[in-house]
């Protein structure tokens, strides 16, 4: 008998509690349960299974098997079984956190019962969302006569990024629910402390990390598929992935100020019900028809509506809670100005600001449409203009933050800690605008801003390696001192550095040309030299493609051949364009093809983007950071080393 009276055995559990088994039964049933829905849905999918309808809307006989897979990831119905099959994943993540042999060491203090709550918020969420599921787009739902053949999957969807952007998409929103649950617990308990903070960290990291590496999939996308030549457009789905990642950058910082100094106490439990918040109603946005013409919303006045009544309960719910415990959420230490956790407070507020943006310019166009039926579309200009303003100073002060000490720190010591940094980004921003006089403001600052933010990286991590005598001559104990949490940091930190200074870059010097070609012409971009060698009709395995070559030539020595295409889907009766590209030193390469022009020739358009290899880099080295983090979090927790996490 164990000293909260529970019966241990020594069984293949391993000791564990009689209670704790009991903790686990339930998440594994509903976890069973899930993997037996999807199982059964994509099994629909792959035998192609007509008398589901959700099977007839997008697939066909002849979309290939990979497609097929995805294409039960897109519809609704699918959609929100993948998304009710994370969130039953990590309901048993967490009680295996909370409750497993590797328990959290909070888990028995007041009976457990803090975190008993948060498993009981997660099963709430679990069953609303079951229940708008069967609501809204039950995909199990038969019809008595099935058809020969299905609709054929939208060819903008066969795609094998678009496959892979939806599982990182609901795992990042299953974290989310997760980080919701917590803070909600911890609202009712009335102890929203460190300990809840030290429990958010693996949550927000992998949550933060998923939503990244889905906006990095649809970047890349949109980049490569579209035959656009861009990587973000500011559309409905693209600000739906945005909004929740931004808020949980914001709460990434904030949760690590609670942690560190249990302050910021309100705002970080106003973020961690906010990021589900904006995810929940961005797949609401996605999802619904409120964005096709209005004349069509009108006649499915059921569409999604009970994903948006179970929006409304929860959160209603959830706000009036933080409400009502306003009061008991202030701050038991107060900081300074000039301190770490004031600078980190002004970007999180500062990423919310932007994501109050990106959140206005998105519902904008709805709103107006259903007061006046007038339509409109608020583009990347709308953005940019408002967004500078609040982008800049944020991206100046992330090159302070790492910097900065706890509690009060002096201006003197910051600016002596930032020399270094403030002489190399001078440098660079003399340079460039010097070398190219006729520049632009908007990119020179780009330029300038990912030259603070990369020195100021590098000068700290400099500073930390060879500026400390106490950790003696070995170097490399002196990176293990610095810890996991530091090392992320800096990665996502220099990540961004590099994506932003490839953006600006590209967008500076970039070059495009638009000729009609035939075929032995030469048509010179940037470095590179394409020949053109002609078009030739081709057949996919459900599509018919004309497809150029082109021998692209670097100093007059081949390189590669590339081949774009034009692509007609027969059973949607729908043409895509896909682009060819080439991702060299100097830059990318997006070569597209178009019609026949009047004179004859092939409409061939060519952009040369330099340094957009780094936009790419960045992203990669910004999910290497989070990635980092929580391997060593995993390692650490279970190895126990004894090497410092801060």
């Amino acid at each position: 008998m164990t000293d909260a009276g529970t019966i241990t055995t020594n069984g293949s559990t391993g000791g564990l509690p009689l209670n704790s088994r009991a903790h686990l039964i339930m998440p594994f049933g509903i976890l069973a349960m899930a993997i037996i829905a999807q199982a059964a849905l994509l099994h629909s999918f792959i035998i192609s299974d007509f008398s589901l309808p959700i099977v007839a809307e997008v697939s066909h006989s002849s979309t290939p098997l990979l497609f097929r897979i995805g294409a039960a990831f897109t519809p609704d119905g699918g959609a929100m079984v993948l998304w009710l099959l994370m969130l039953s994943l990590v309901n048993v993540l967490l009680t295996l956190q909370l409750f497993g042999p590797a328990k959290s060491p909070y888990a028995q203090e007041d009976d457990g019962t803090l975190f008993k709550n948060a498993m009981s918020i997660m099963g709430l969420l679990i069953a609303v969302l079951g229940v708008a599921t069967l609501i809204d787009a039950d995909p199990f739902l038969r019809i008595p006569v099935a058809p020969l053949d299905g609709r054929g999957m939208n060819p903008q969807s066969q795609d094998i990024l678009r496959v892979l952007r939806e599982p990182f998409l609901y795992v990042g929103l299953a974290g989310l629910a997760v980080i919701h649950a917590l803070t909600l617990s911890g609202l009712i308990f009335k102890k929203f402390d460190r300990r809840i903070a030290e429990t958010l960290r693996f949550w927000t990291i992998a949550s933060w990390l998923s939503l990244g590496a889905a906006i990095a999939i649809n970047a890349y996308r949109s980049y490569s598929q579209q035959a656009w030549g861009n990587w973000w457009y500011w559309d409905t789905a693209e600000n739906s992935l945005l909004l929740p990642w931004l808020l949980t950058t914001a709460l990434l910082h904030c949760r690590a100020v609670l942690e560190k100094t249990e302050t910021l106490k309100g705002w970080t439990a106003f973020l961690g019900l906010s990021a589900l918040a904006v995810g929940w109603f961005g797949v609401y946005l996605t999802r619904s028809d409120l964005f096709g013409s209005l004349s069509e919303t009108l006649n499915k006045p059921h569409d999604s509506v009970a994903l948006l009544i179970g929006f409304c309960v929860v959160f209603a719910g959830s706000y009036y809670l933080f409400w009502r415990r306003g009061e008991e959420l202030g701050e038991p230490r107060s900081f300074e100005l000039v301190s770490r956790e004031s600078s980190m407070f002004i970007n999180s507020v500062m990423l919310a600001l932007i994501a109050a943006v990106v959140l206005i310019g998105t519902i904008y166009p709805l709103v107006l449409r259903w007061f006046d039926g007038e339509n409109i579309t608020v583009g990347g200009p709308f953005y940019v203009e408002v967004l500078v303003p609040v982008v800049v100073p944020l991206l100046f002060l992330m090159g302070f933050a790492p910097t900065l000490r706890w509690r009060q720190d002096e201006m003197w010591l910051i600016g002596r800690r930032m020399k270094l940094a403030a002489i190399l980004s001078v440098i660079i921003i003399l340079f460039v605008s010097i070398r190219f006089i006729e520049l632009s403001p908007a990119p020179l600052i780009g330029i300038g801003l990912a030259g603070w933010i990369l020195t100021a990286s590098l000068s700290d991590l400099w500073a930390r390696l060879w500026r400390q005598p106490d950790h003696g001559e070995s170097k490399y104990r002196n990176l293990q001192l610095l810890g996991p949490r530091y090392l992320s940091m800096t990665l996502a930190h220099i990540g961004l550095a590099i994506m932003l200074a490839g953006g600006a870059a590209s967008s500076i010097w970039e070059e495009q040309v638009v000729v009609s070609a035939r075929a032995g012409q030469s048509i010179q971009a940037g470095p590179y030299n394409l020949q053109y060698e002609g078009v030739a009709l081709l057949a996919g395995e459900n599509y018919a493609t004309r497809q150029a070559t082109f021998i692209l030539y670097r100093h007059a020595l081949p390189v590669t051949e590339l081949f774009p295409e034009i692509r007609y889907y027969p059973i949607r009766g729908v043409e895509t364009r896909e682009a060819g590209i080439w991702h060299g030193r100097d830059g990318d390469l997006h070569v597209s093809v178009g019609d026949r022009a009047d004179d004859g020739g092939r409409i061939v358009s060519v952009r040369f983007l330099p340094m957009m290899t780094w936009v790419w880099a960045g992203m990669i080295m910004m999910l290497i950071g989070g990635t980092f983090s929580i391997l060593t979090r995993i390692v650490l927790r279970f190895q126990k080393n004894g090497v410092s996490t801060s």
